[in-house]
């Protein structure tokens, strides 16, 4: 449910904190084990064992879905008072200090994420080439049939322009080479992937020979820069041979479009068609069916077809409302099939009659996009927010969304 008043200081404290900003919080629970490590000889046990307690109890309360954010708040000062008078003869130092700063900051950005702006990284390609998600570039050697290549006569490139790469596109560059000859296999043992950081995930591969080689990205697209060719295998997988000297893998992966989320906006005006907007997927049957209930709801990322009260109907490659063509600039740009825009296309429902608080979310990469066509409508209080400004990478579409 939407509320189009600000709300008091103290509504905000009574409310609780969405997933996103407990994932903050623990950075709080981090804070507090490094301040113990730091001053493990200046502490005696029992307020050691007092800090650890209250830090578990933090932890667990960051678990809690009902818990509010003026308990979290009122925690964490606790905690942060706890640890400036447990060193004996207490001073100021830098280090010190700075553990206050760390909780206010990160109990700040608990109630920021919350309530007003959220990070979301873009993992799809359903809006290209307006935004991007995690696109892998193999080279045509090793997979001739992906739908993009690294460029002809693509080698691996220096550290510096390694380097220059990662941080202008957010590019990794992969290229593994085989010592001997080996067996790849593409099943769960020996092809996985592990997040670091929260943040980084990571795939690795183990050979048959045991052999362990490793990349920045997920494993979904790290796998497309193996090379095509298969054998079979016993387990049902996907696995090949290669000889002594020969890739396993070549090419680059290009990071998703990393951009911040403004959920402040909707609190003053209703999402408009046109929009580009994030929503979680709790409650939308066509998506939840069959997805394990504890990986609970996603984010996904789409662009607003159709408002409440909209008759829609897709006619290859336009969109229609009313009767007629839609005139958002960003639905247009889709439907110019100019660039890489191919139009909107026909798969599942082509035509939608939108009631009270029901939103149609349509990608902009149509042909290759799962979206209201496929599942229906995005109710209004699954709207997280618009997105609003894309901050990394810098090379492909830094700046506002529209």
């Amino acid at each position: 449910m939407f509320f189009f008043k600000k709300p008091s200081k103290e509504e905000l404290a009574e409310l609780p904190l969405d997933k996103n900003g407990r994932k903050e919080g623990k950075s709080l629970v981090k804070g507090v084990n490094k301040f113990l490590r730091y001053n493990d000889d200046l502490i005696d046990e029992p307020r050691k064992e007092e800090i650890r307690s209250r830090n578990a109890a933090f932890l667990a309360a960051l678990d809690e879905p009902a818990k509010k954010r003026r308990e979290l708040e009122g925690m964490a000062e606790e905690l942060t008072d706890l640890c400036k008078k447990s060193v004996k003869d207490y001073k100021p130092s830098a280090w010190k200090e700075n553990i206050e700063v760390i909780f206010v900051a990160v109990v700040i950005a608990m109630g920021i994420r919350a309530y007003f702006i959220q990070q979301f990284k873009i993992p799809t390609g359903s809006m290209q080439p307006t935004l991007n998600g995690i696109i892998a570039y193999p080279t045509k050697e090793m997979n001739p049939n992906a739908e993009r290549h690294a460029p002809d006569g693509y080698e691996y490139p220096s550290l510096p322009q390694r380097l220059w790469d990662k941080v202008w596109y957010g590019r990794s560059h992969v290229e593994w080479i085989a010592g001997e000859d080996d067996v790849v296999i593409t099943d769960d043992e020996h092809l996985y992937e592990k997040t670091h950081f929260i943040f980084f995930p990571r795939t690795y591969l183990r050979t048959k020979n045991g052999h362990v080689f490793s990349a920045p990205g997920t494993r979904s697209r790290v796998e497309d820069l193996l090379a095509s060719g298969s054998v079979p295998h016993r387990l049902g997988a996907r696995a090949f041979e290669v000889k002594a000297g020969e890739p396993i893998a070549k090419g680059y992966v290009d990071t998703g479009d990393q951009l911040v989320v403004n959920k402040w906006i909707y609190h003053f005006k209703k999402p408009e068609r046109g929009e580009v907007f994030v929503f979680d997927t709790q409650n939308i049957y066509g998506i939840q069916i069959g997805i394990d209930p504890r990986h609970g709801s996603q984010h996904y990322i789409k662009r607003i077809g159709g408002e409440p009260g909209d008759t829609l109907e897709i006619e290859p490659p336009y969109l229609k409302v009313d009767g007629e063509r839609a005139t958002e600039p960003g639905i247009v740009r889709v439907m110019s099939q100019e660039g890489y825009y191919t139009g909107y296309t026909l798969q599942g429902a082509r035509h939608a009659n939108l009631g009270k608080g029901e939103y149609w979310a349509l990608g902009d990469n149509s042909a290759n996009s799962s979206d209201s066509r496929n599942w229906g409508v995005v109710p209004e209080e699954n709207i997280v927010g618009r997105a609003a400004f894309v901050y990394y990478p810098f090379g492909h579409h830094f700046g506002f969304i529209d």
